[in-house]
């Protein structure tokens, strides 16, 4: 600044020095912002070192589901004994498809915490729970036990969510689509104006609706969909990328901030010192002739010499170096944590690896030629090409590959695994469900139907079959099945028409019997018809076993023989109890149909009679009387003997409710049938069948309560009572 030229400035100097050296802010201000600087490097070197940790965790697996879910599903693997590719998370059986690829914001919002949804087989649920109850994990994961091994069938509207993913095949997949379409049928629409449309709908920012509810926001969410990681991986560069960024200005702070430090220190240590000096011992024109002094020989120097001037220039071209230097030895001391803490890693990971080898050395296990073969196949597909060009610049750069080309063989001996896996669960299914079917063709209580349990018995069972030679007889089998059963529905169809026939024909004698008895007067009769029910149904059945009857009288090849049991199982099936139109088919009173015809003596129609309503009760006793004896002789039997085999008939309170007239002619009917009729009525309602009856008895009671017959007699008209 400008030189001091009074004490009066030299006094100003100095009270301003000791306002300096008061001022705590300043001191305190500058050390907090170096702190704050040395702070923001720390962060940036701890984000920079996770981020590259989790982008190397990421590469050896092929989801995006968040470290912490996975170290907890490990857990619950673990202490439940199963394998983590058993615990499928729902988000790692789904991938949003190529051309919907600007919807997996949206997709990730409506699925909410379903994506991250456990899923274990449903056979080991019940087992899983009491294993993971005592297990402490900090990340609260939900799962669910859903069915496995159902079909994938279900349609799904590619208009919709669902229909706009797809799902990975395996076990779970047939669940996860049928729940997706039930839960998940959200319509895309691409204006919020068309929610209202639909019952459920997602636009592409995410907001959603459900008839008057609704949800939006949430924006942001790191992806979890997908059974690829190659967005995720990319996400994580660009990460890395800011990462690095935010490192190298946080280094270039601390050094300024650093500075800023010094110049304070030093500044202060001025300030102290012009505190103890006072005007009197400041030389104010010996410095002034000392400054012009070394003006003019700088002046002298710099004008004529070229050296002083390269001088000058290499200074500048040092402080330049100085500060580059200076940000890169805070770029390096950063690398040199960062490498510092990949190197624990790295030991650590060797100290795993070795461990893992010893306990396979003392359990005495191996590799066989099959099993190495396989895996130089896998690291083969995996590996890069050998040459000059593909070996590794440095140990770093060999670890680097070494750590992808093991994460690429993991997957894919992880692909692989599942898929044995499923084919495994399918050979069970298969075998499961032929065991079921034997056992419930040809039932044993000694035989289950488990796949390992029984699979010893079953292989027993099919060695003893094969050597009695059961299967060559197979085909003599079926040959004869065919024909017996072909027999057998022969004699089924003539069977029901022979039924039908006689039913016909034990009605003939009825009808003769009936036909000398007079009817509701002496010019008329009463006759019985049976006529076939016209059924569509049954006609169509009888008509396709005398197809078959036909059909299975002629020779034929094997595959013909196969659809002819076929067809023959689906008749045999018809005709079951507990099929629905057993009845209908088989029962040969639903094929007659029966009714009472009223005709005159010539024969000619007069009267059908379906229902007795509208008669007068001494018609309908008289026709009741006809019917029912006509029916005791045709169930009889013997119609066409001159008496029934059992005659005697007892009537309790019938014909009771007609005049003599009718009740005369019912009595006639039950006579002229050959039936012997004891009636029981009331003693003052057995007027109109007095004149029509040979004996009478009047049954009393004594105060005892015995009851006892006593007959009565008739008096002669004229005769006096004795």
């Amino acid at each position: 600044g400008r030189p001091l030229t009074s004490a009066a400035e030299f006094d100003a100097l100095v009270a301003q020095a000791g306002a300096a050296l008061r001022d705590d802010d300043a001191k305190t201000a500058t050390r907090r912002a170096f702190a704050e600087a040395m702070a923001e490097r720390k962060e940036a070197r701890a984000e920079l070192a996770a981020l590259r940790e989790e982008r190397a965790e990421v590469a050896r697996r092929t989801d995006n589901i968040p470290g912490d879910l996975h170290a907890a599903r490990e857990a619950l693997a673990r202490a439940a004994g199963l394998e983590p590719q058993d615990l499928p998370f729902v988000a790692e059986l789904v991938e949003v498809r190529t051309e919907h690829e600007p919807w997996r914001d949206a997709f990730n919002l409506a699925l909410g915490g379903f994506a991250t949804l456990l899923l274990i087989d449903v056979a080991h649920l019940r087992a899983f729970r009491a294993a993971v109850d005592a297990v402490p994990v900090a990340r609260r994961v939900r799962f669910e036990g859903v069915p496995t091994g159902m079909g994938d069938d279900v349609a799904l509207d590619p208009r919709t969510l669902p229909g706009r993913l797809d799902v990975r095949p395996g076990p779970f997949s047939g669940w996860l689509r049928g729940e997706l379409a039930s839960r998940f049928a959200y319509v895309c629409v691409d204006t919020p104006g068309e929610l209202a449309q639909h019952a459920k709908a997602l636009t592409r920012a995410g907001q959603v609706s459900e008839g008057r509810r609704g949800a939006h926001g949430g924006r942001g969410r790191t992806n979890v969909l997908g059974f690829t990681n190659t967005r995720r991986l990319e996400h994580l560069d660009r990460q890395d990328a800011h990462a690095q960024e935010r490192l190298r200005l946080a280094d270039a702070e601390v050094v300024a901030a650093e500075q800023r430090l010094d110049r304070l220190e030093v500044q202060r240590d001025a300030y102290v010192q012009l505190g103890e000096l006072t005007w009197e011992q400041v030389d104010v024109v010996g410095a002034e002739a000392e400054v012009v002094r070394w003006q003019r020989v700088i002046d002298d120097v710099t004008s004529g010499s070229p050296e002083v001037a390269r001088l000058q220039r290499r200074v500048a071209e040092l402080e330049t170096r100085i500060r580059a230097l200076t940000e890169e030895l805070g770029r390096v001391k950063g690398a040199a944590d960062e490498l510092e803490g990949r190197w624990t890693a790295t030991t650590d990971e060797v100290d795993v690896a070795q461990r893992a080898l010893d306990a396979a050395r003392s359990a005495g296990t191996t590799v066989d030629e099959e099993q190495g073969a396989y895996l130089e196949r896998l690291l083969g597909a995996t590996g890069e090409p050998a040459g000059a060009a593909a070996r590794p610049a440095g140990p770093v750069e060999a670890l680097r590959r070494f750590d992808e080309t093991l994460a690429r063989a993991a997957g894919l001996l992880r692909g692989d695994r599942e898929a044995a896996q499923q084919m495994l669960v399918a050979a069970r299914d298969a075998l499961r469900r032929t065991f079921e079917t034997f056992v419930e063709r040809w039932p044993d209580p000694n035989l289950g139907t488990d796949p390992e349990d029984s699979y010893g018995d079953f292989a027993r069972l099919l060695a003893d079959l094969e050597a009695d030679g059961l299967h060559g007889l197979e085909a003599e089998w079926r040959r004869s099945l065919l024909r017996l059963s072909g027999n057998d529905l022969a004699d089924l169809h003539n069977g029901l028409a022979r039924s039908v026939r006689e039913i016909k024909e034990r009605i003939r004698p009825v009808n003769d019997i009936l036909a000398n008895l007079p009817f509701a007067d002496d010019d008329h009769r009463l006759r019985i018809d049976a006529r076939d029910v016209q059924s569509t149904v049954v006609a169509r059945f009888r008509a396709e076993l005398r197809d078959l009857r036909e059909v299975l009288a002629t020779d034929a090849t094997d595959a013909e023989r196969e659809r002819r049991y076929l067809r023959m199982a689906k008749v045999v099936d018809r005709i079951r109890r507990t099929a629905p139109d057993f009845a209908e088919l088989v029962d040969v009173r639903r094929h007659v149909r029966l009714s009472a015809e009223k005709v005159d003596l010539e024969g000619r129609h007069v009267a059908l009679y379906d229902h007795i309503g509208e008669k007068s009760g001494g018609e309908s006793q008289e026709l009741v009387a006809f019917i029912v004896g006509a029916a005791l002789r045709y169930q009889l039997g013997d119609a066409g003997a001159d008496r029934p085999r059992y005659a005697p008939v007892f009537l309790d309170e019938a014909l009771i409710k007609a005049d003599a007239r009718f009740t005369g002619r019912a009595i006639g009917a039950w006579r002229g049938l050959g039936f012997q009729l004891v009636i029981g009525a009331p003693n003052d309602k057995f007027g109109a069948l007095e004149p029509h009856v040979d004996l009478k008895y009047v049954v009393l009671k004594d105060a005892s309560g015995r009851s006892r017959t006593k007959p009565i007699a008739g008096v002669p008209d004229g005769a006096a009572p004795a």
